[in-house]
Protein backbone atom coordinates (compact mmCIF):
# COMPACT_ATOMS: atom_id res chain seq x y z
CA UNK A 1 0.00 0.00 0.00
CA UNK A 2 1.54 3.35 -1.01
CA UNK A 3 1.17 6.73 0.69
CA UNK A 4 -1.54 8.08 -1.59
CA UNK A 5 -3.68 5.02 -1.04
CA UNK A 6 -3.46 5.60 2.70
CA UNK A 7 -4.95 9.10 2.36
CA UNK A 8 -7.40 8.23 -0.40
CA UNK A 9 -10.94 7.37 0.77
CA UNK A 10 -10.39 8.84 4.24
CA UNK A 11 -12.44 11.04 6.52
CA UNK A 12 -12.75 14.79 6.10
CA UNK A 13 -10.03 15.91 8.53
CA UNK A 14 -7.00 14.49 6.63
CA UNK A 15 -8.26 16.29 3.52
CA UNK A 16 -8.73 19.52 5.46
CA UNK A 17 -5.30 19.33 7.12
CA UNK A 18 -3.50 18.75 3.81
CA UNK A 19 -5.52 21.48 2.06
CA UNK A 20 -5.01 23.94 4.92
CA UNK A 21 -1.26 23.36 5.25
CA UNK A 22 -0.58 23.43 1.52
CA UNK A 23 -2.76 26.41 0.60
CA UNK A 24 -2.36 28.60 3.71
CA UNK A 25 1.36 27.81 3.87
CA UNK A 26 1.84 28.74 0.23
CA UNK A 27 -0.02 32.05 0.70
CA UNK A 28 2.00 32.77 3.84
CA UNK A 29 5.20 32.12 1.89
CA UNK A 30 4.05 34.43 -0.92
CA UNK A 31 3.38 37.17 1.64
CA UNK A 32 6.81 36.51 3.13
CA UNK A 33 8.37 37.17 -0.30
CA UNK A 34 6.21 40.14 -1.30
CA UNK A 35 6.12 42.12 1.97
CA UNK A 36 9.80 43.24 2.06
CA UNK A 37 9.56 44.37 -1.58
CA UNK A 38 6.68 46.79 -1.02
CA UNK A 39 7.48 50.53 -0.73
CA UNK A 40 7.68 52.02 2.74
CA UNK A 41 4.54 54.14 2.27
CA UNK A 42 2.50 50.94 2.04
CA UNK A 43 3.94 49.45 5.24
CA UNK A 44 0.88 50.35 7.31
CA UNK A 45 -1.30 48.26 4.99
CA UNK A 46 0.92 45.16 5.00
CA UNK A 47 -0.31 43.59 8.25
CA UNK A 48 -4.09 44.06 7.71
CA UNK A 49 -3.81 43.04 4.04
CA UNK A 50 -1.75 40.01 4.99
CA UNK A 51 -4.18 38.91 7.67
CA UNK A 52 -7.11 39.39 5.26
CA UNK A 53 -5.34 37.29 2.60
CA UNK A 54 -4.55 34.55 5.10
CA UNK A 55 -8.18 34.61 6.25
CA UNK A 56 -9.35 34.08 2.68
CA UNK A 57 -6.84 31.23 2.25
CA UNK A 58 -8.10 29.54 5.42
CA UNK A 59 -11.72 29.92 4.30
CA UNK A 60 -10.91 28.55 0.84
CA UNK A 61 -9.06 25.53 2.29
CA UNK A 62 -12.05 24.70 4.52
CA UNK A 63 -14.55 25.00 1.65
CA UNK A 64 -12.31 23.04 -0.71
CA UNK A 65 -11.89 20.18 1.79
CA UNK A 66 -15.68 19.86 2.17
CA UNK A 67 -16.11 19.95 -1.62
CA UNK A 68 -13.35 17.35 -2.03
CA UNK A 69 -14.87 15.05 0.61
CA UNK A 70 -18.34 15.26 -0.90
CA UNK A 71 -17.10 14.54 -4.42
CA UNK A 72 -15.00 11.62 -3.20
CA UNK A 73 -18.01 10.05 -1.46
CA UNK A 74 -19.92 10.38 -4.75
CA UNK A 75 -16.95 8.75 -6.53
CA UNK A 76 -16.66 11.69 -8.92
CA UNK A 77 -13.29 13.01 -7.72
CA UNK A 78 -9.73 11.80 -8.35
CA UNK A 79 -8.35 12.15 -4.83
CA UNK A 80 -4.89 10.77 -5.64
CA UNK A 81 -4.34 13.52 -8.19
CA UNK A 82 -5.18 16.26 -5.69
CA UNK A 83 -3.27 14.60 -2.85
CA UNK A 84 -0.20 14.53 -5.08
CA UNK A 85 -0.61 18.17 -6.17
CA UNK A 86 -1.20 19.52 -2.66
CA UNK A 87 1.69 17.46 -1.26
CA UNK A 88 4.04 18.86 -3.91
CA UNK A 89 2.88 22.40 -3.05
CA UNK A 90 3.44 21.66 0.64
CA UNK A 91 6.93 20.27 0.04
CA UNK A 92 8.00 23.18 -2.14
CA UNK A 93 6.88 26.05 0.08
CA UNK A 94 8.47 24.42 3.14
CA UNK A 95 11.72 23.91 1.23
CA UNK A 96 11.61 27.49 -0.07
CA UNK A 97 11.20 29.07 3.36
CA UNK A 98 13.77 26.89 5.11
CA UNK A 99 16.30 27.44 2.31
CA UNK A 100 15.77 31.17 2.75
CA UNK A 101 16.31 30.94 6.53
CA UNK A 102 19.36 28.74 6.01
CA UNK A 103 21.00 31.12 3.53
CA UNK A 104 20.23 34.02 5.86
CA UNK A 105 22.30 32.35 8.59
CA UNK A 106 25.25 31.73 6.27
CA UNK A 107 25.29 35.33 5.01
CA UNK A 108 24.74 36.65 8.58
CA UNK A 109 21.34 38.17 7.89
CA UNK A 110 19.72 35.92 10.50
CA UNK A 111 21.38 36.09 13.97
CA UNK A 112 23.64 38.90 12.77
CA UNK A 113 25.60 40.98 15.27
CA UNK A 114 23.48 43.51 17.16
CA UNK A 115 25.37 46.37 18.78
CA UNK A 116 22.67 47.54 21.19
CA UNK A 117 21.86 43.96 22.30
CA UNK A 118 25.55 43.24 22.87
CA UNK A 119 25.82 46.31 25.13
CA UNK A 120 22.66 45.45 27.10
CA UNK A 121 22.47 43.57 30.39
CA UNK A 122 21.13 40.06 29.82
CA UNK A 123 18.51 40.54 32.56
CA UNK A 124 17.04 43.46 30.61
CA UNK A 125 16.72 41.59 27.29
CA UNK A 126 13.44 40.27 25.95
CA UNK A 127 13.10 36.60 25.05
CA UNK A 128 13.59 37.44 21.37
CA UNK A 129 16.69 39.55 22.05
CA UNK A 130 18.13 36.88 24.35
CA UNK A 131 17.62 34.21 21.67
CA UNK A 132 19.21 36.46 19.06
CA UNK A 133 22.23 37.09 21.29
CA UNK A 134 22.64 33.40 22.18
CA UNK A 135 22.49 32.06 18.62
CA UNK A 136 24.39 35.05 17.24
CA UNK A 137 27.30 34.47 19.63
CA UNK A 138 28.72 31.67 17.46
CA UNK A 139 28.79 31.92 13.67
CA UNK A 140 29.86 28.26 13.57
CA UNK A 141 26.66 27.13 15.31
CA UNK A 142 24.57 29.26 12.93
CA UNK A 143 26.29 27.62 9.94
CA UNK A 144 25.61 24.13 11.32
CA UNK A 145 21.90 24.98 11.78
CA UNK A 146 21.87 26.43 8.26
CA UNK A 147 23.47 23.23 6.92
CA UNK A 148 20.68 21.07 8.34
CA UNK A 149 18.01 23.44 7.02
CA UNK A 150 19.52 23.65 3.53
CA UNK A 151 20.32 19.95 3.10
CA UNK A 152 16.96 18.87 4.54
CA UNK A 153 15.10 21.32 2.30
CA UNK A 154 16.88 20.13 -0.85
CA UNK A 155 16.00 16.54 0.06
CA UNK A 156 12.32 17.56 0.32
CA UNK A 157 12.33 18.49 -3.36
CA UNK A 158 12.83 14.89 -4.50
CA UNK A 159 10.44 11.99 -3.87
CA UNK A 160 13.25 9.50 -3.34
CA UNK A 161 14.79 11.54 -0.52
CA UNK A 162 11.57 12.99 0.93
CA UNK A 163 11.54 10.88 4.09
CA UNK A 164 15.22 11.58 4.82
CA UNK A 165 14.58 15.32 4.45
CA UNK A 166 11.64 15.14 6.85
CA UNK A 167 13.75 13.16 9.35
CA UNK A 168 16.45 15.84 9.27
CA UNK A 169 14.14 18.86 9.43
CA UNK A 170 11.47 17.75 11.90
CA UNK A 171 13.67 17.77 15.07
CA UNK A 172 15.10 21.15 14.04
CA UNK A 173 11.65 22.65 13.54
CA UNK A 174 10.23 21.21 16.77
CA UNK A 175 13.06 22.91 18.64
CA UNK A 176 12.39 26.20 16.83
CA UNK A 177 8.67 26.04 17.64
CA UNK A 178 9.41 25.51 21.35
CA UNK A 179 11.83 28.46 21.34
CA UNK A 180 9.25 30.65 19.59
CA UNK A 181 6.61 29.70 22.17
CA UNK A 182 8.59 29.96 25.39
CA UNK A 183 10.75 32.92 24.41
CA UNK A 184 7.84 34.98 23.01
CA UNK A 185 9.51 35.47 19.64
CA UNK A 186 6.40 36.87 17.96
CA UNK A 187 3.04 35.72 16.59
CA UNK A 188 3.97 35.84 12.88
CA UNK A 189 7.20 33.90 13.38
CA UNK A 190 5.43 31.42 15.65
CA UNK A 191 2.60 30.94 13.13
CA UNK A 192 5.08 30.29 10.31
CA UNK A 193 7.16 27.82 12.35
CA UNK A 194 4.04 25.91 13.42
CA UNK A 195 2.85 25.75 9.80
CA UNK A 196 6.21 24.32 8.69
CA UNK A 197 6.28 21.78 11.52
CA UNK A 198 2.70 20.63 10.94
CA UNK A 199 3.45 20.41 7.23
CA UNK A 200 6.44 18.14 7.91
CA UNK A 201 4.33 16.01 10.26
CA UNK A 202 1.63 15.71 7.58
CA UNK A 203 4.21 14.57 5.00
CA UNK A 204 5.66 12.17 7.56
CA UNK A 205 2.27 10.63 8.32
CA UNK A 206 1.67 10.09 4.61
CA UNK A 207 4.57 7.63 4.81
CA UNK A 208 3.46 5.95 8.04
CA UNK A 209 2.73 2.54 6.45
CA UNK A 210 6.18 2.43 4.87
CA UNK A 211 7.79 3.62 8.13
CA UNK A 212 6.06 0.93 10.21
CA UNK A 213 7.08 -1.72 7.67
CA UNK A 214 10.65 -0.44 7.75
CA UNK A 215 10.94 -0.77 11.54
CA UNK A 216 9.27 -4.19 11.49
CA UNK A 217 11.78 -5.41 8.90
CA UNK A 218 14.84 -3.92 10.59
CA UNK A 219 14.57 -5.07 14.18
CA UNK A 220 17.76 -5.59 16.17
CA UNK A 221 18.93 -9.11 15.27
CA UNK A 222 21.72 -9.36 17.86
CA UNK A 223 21.18 -12.11 20.44
CA UNK A 224 19.89 -11.15 23.90
CA UNK A 225 22.09 -11.66 26.97
CA UNK A 226 20.64 -13.12 30.17
CA UNK A 227 17.04 -14.09 30.79
CA UNK A 228 13.98 -11.85 30.50
CA UNK A 229 13.82 -11.19 34.26
CA UNK A 230 17.43 -9.93 34.46
CA UNK A 231 16.93 -7.71 31.43
CA UNK A 232 13.80 -6.24 33.00
CA UNK A 233 15.69 -5.54 36.26
CA UNK A 234 18.51 -3.87 34.30
CA UNK A 235 16.03 -1.64 32.47
CA UNK A 236 14.29 -0.62 35.68
CA UNK A 237 17.63 0.17 37.39
CA UNK A 238 18.77 2.16 34.36
CA UNK A 239 15.73 4.42 34.86
CA UNK A 240 15.54 4.35 38.66
CA UNK A 241 19.17 5.06 39.63
CA UNK A 242 19.43 8.42 37.77
CA UNK A 243 16.00 9.40 39.14
CA UNK A 244 16.98 8.62 42.75
CA UNK A 245 20.31 10.40 42.32
CA UNK A 246 18.62 13.58 41.08
CA UNK A 247 15.97 13.40 43.84
CA UNK A 248 18.71 13.08 46.48
CA UNK A 249 20.74 15.90 44.94
CA UNK A 250 17.64 18.08 44.65
CA UNK A 251 16.81 17.48 48.32
CA UNK A 252 20.33 18.41 49.39
CA UNK A 253 20.41 21.54 47.21
CA UNK A 254 16.99 22.74 48.28
CA UNK A 255 17.91 22.71 51.95
CA UNK A 256 19.55 26.03 51.21
CA UNK A 257 17.00 27.17 48.60
CA UNK A 258 15.45 29.65 51.00
CA UNK A 259 18.70 31.64 50.79
CA UNK A 260 18.93 31.67 46.98
CA UNK A 261 18.79 35.10 45.43
CA UNK A 262 20.30 38.54 45.21
CA UNK A 263 20.96 40.10 48.61
CA UNK A 264 21.68 43.80 49.08
CA UNK A 265 24.17 44.64 51.83
CA UNK A 266 22.34 47.45 53.63
CA UNK A 267 24.96 47.75 56.38
CA UNK A 268 28.50 46.38 56.79
CA UNK A 269 30.79 46.64 59.78
CA UNK A 270 34.44 45.56 59.63
CA UNK A 271 36.40 45.24 62.90
CA UNK A 272 33.79 47.37 64.65
CA UNK A 273 34.01 50.17 62.06
CA UNK A 274 31.08 50.96 59.78
CA UNK A 275 31.98 50.68 56.09
CA UNK A 276 31.00 53.92 54.30
CA UNK A 277 28.35 53.94 51.56
CA UNK A 278 30.77 54.77 48.70
CA UNK A 279 33.79 52.88 49.99
CA UNK A 280 33.18 50.10 47.41
CA UNK A 281 34.66 52.40 44.74
CA UNK A 282 38.14 52.03 46.29
CA UNK A 283 37.81 48.83 48.34
CA UNK A 284 36.72 45.64 46.50
CA UNK A 285 36.05 44.03 49.90
CA UNK A 286 33.34 46.62 50.67
CA UNK A 287 30.58 44.44 49.31
CA UNK A 288 27.24 45.89 48.25
CA UNK A 289 25.61 42.74 46.83
CA UNK A 290 25.86 39.04 47.63
CA UNK A 291 24.54 36.44 45.18
CA UNK A 292 23.66 33.03 46.62
CA UNK A 293 23.19 30.41 43.93
CA UNK A 294 22.48 26.69 43.81
CA UNK A 295 25.30 24.12 43.62
CA UNK A 296 27.01 25.85 46.53
CA UNK A 297 28.07 29.01 44.70
CA UNK A 298 28.30 32.42 46.32
CA UNK A 299 29.51 35.73 44.84
CA UNK A 300 30.49 38.83 46.84
CA UNK A 301 30.22 41.90 44.61
CA UNK A 302 31.26 45.48 45.50
CA UNK A 303 29.38 47.10 42.60
CA UNK A 304 25.79 47.85 43.70
CA UNK A 305 24.54 48.38 40.13
CA UNK A 306 25.74 45.34 38.22
CA UNK A 307 27.74 42.16 38.57
CA UNK A 308 31.38 42.60 37.50
CA UNK A 309 33.29 39.34 37.45
CA UNK A 310 36.75 40.94 37.71
CA UNK A 311 35.95 42.60 41.06
CA UNK A 312 33.62 39.98 42.54
CA UNK A 313 34.83 37.39 45.05
CA UNK A 314 33.73 33.82 44.38
CA UNK A 315 33.29 31.32 47.22
CA UNK A 316 31.77 27.88 47.65
CA UNK A 317 29.50 27.18 50.58
CA UNK A 318 27.97 24.31 52.51
CA UNK A 319 24.75 24.97 54.39
CA UNK A 320 24.09 23.49 57.81
CA UNK A 321 20.30 23.60 58.16
CA UNK A 322 20.28 22.61 61.83
CA UNK A 323 22.92 25.09 62.93
CA UNK A 324 21.59 27.90 60.70
CA UNK A 325 25.01 28.70 59.30
CA UNK A 326 27.18 28.50 56.21
CA UNK A 327 30.63 27.03 55.90
CA UNK A 328 32.09 29.29 53.23
CA UNK A 329 35.17 28.07 51.35
CA UNK A 330 37.47 30.75 49.95
CA UNK A 331 40.02 30.07 47.21
CA UNK A 332 41.15 33.69 47.02
CA UNK A 333 44.59 33.56 48.66
CA UNK A 334 45.91 30.02 48.11
CA UNK A 335 43.71 28.06 45.69
CA UNK A 336 45.41 24.78 46.58
CA UNK A 337 44.72 25.35 50.30
CA UNK A 338 41.28 26.98 50.55
CA UNK A 339 40.11 28.61 53.77
CA UNK A 340 36.92 27.41 55.45
CA UNK A 341 35.04 30.32 57.03
CA UNK A 342 32.03 29.83 59.32
CA UNK A 343 29.18 32.29 58.73
CA UNK A 344 26.60 32.59 61.49
CA UNK A 345 23.12 33.52 60.26
CA UNK A 346 20.87 35.45 62.64
CA UNK A 347 17.29 36.77 62.42
CA UNK A 348 16.49 35.15 59.07
CA UNK A 349 13.03 36.33 57.88
CA UNK A 350 12.91 35.41 54.16
CA UNK A 351 13.54 39.02 53.11
CA UNK A 352 16.29 39.90 55.54
CA UNK A 353 19.03 38.36 57.69
CA UNK A 354 22.22 39.17 59.58
CA UNK A 355 25.66 37.63 59.03
CA UNK A 356 28.62 37.35 61.37
CA UNK A 357 31.90 36.04 59.97
CA UNK A 358 35.67 36.27 60.30
CA UNK A 359 37.48 36.63 56.96
CA UNK A 360 41.26 36.93 56.80
CA UNK A 361 41.42 38.07 60.47
CA UNK A 362 38.70 40.68 59.85
CA UNK A 363 35.53 40.44 61.93
CA UNK A 364 32.58 41.30 59.70
CA UNK A 365 28.91 41.90 60.46
CA UNK A 366 26.40 42.52 57.67
CA UNK A 367 22.72 43.34 57.35
CA UNK A 368 21.28 41.77 54.19
CA UNK A 369 18.02 42.45 52.39
CA UNK A 370 16.70 40.26 49.59
CA UNK A 371 16.03 42.19 46.36
CA UNK A 372 14.37 39.61 44.12
CA UNK A 373 11.99 37.81 46.50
Amino acid sequence: MNSTEVINNTKWFPKFSLSFLAIVGAINTALFIISPLLPYKLSKFILPAGLFTLGLAILFSICFSFYWHKKENNRTFNSIKYISGLSILLRYWIAFLLLDFGFQKIFEVNFNYSYHINDSLSGALTGQELTWKYYGFSYGLAVILAFFQIIGSILLLFKRTLLLGITILLPVMLNIVLINIFYNIGPITLFTSILITLGLINLFLQQRVNIINFFNQHKNRLPSIGNHFLRSIARVLCILIPLLFVIYYNYDVHLSKKYFGKWKVTSMTRNGKLVKENEWQQDPMAWKTIYIEERGKMYYCPNPYMYVDSTALFMKYHHDDKGQNFKVISYEKIPSKPDTIPVQINNFRNKSMQWNMVLYKDTIQMELKRENF
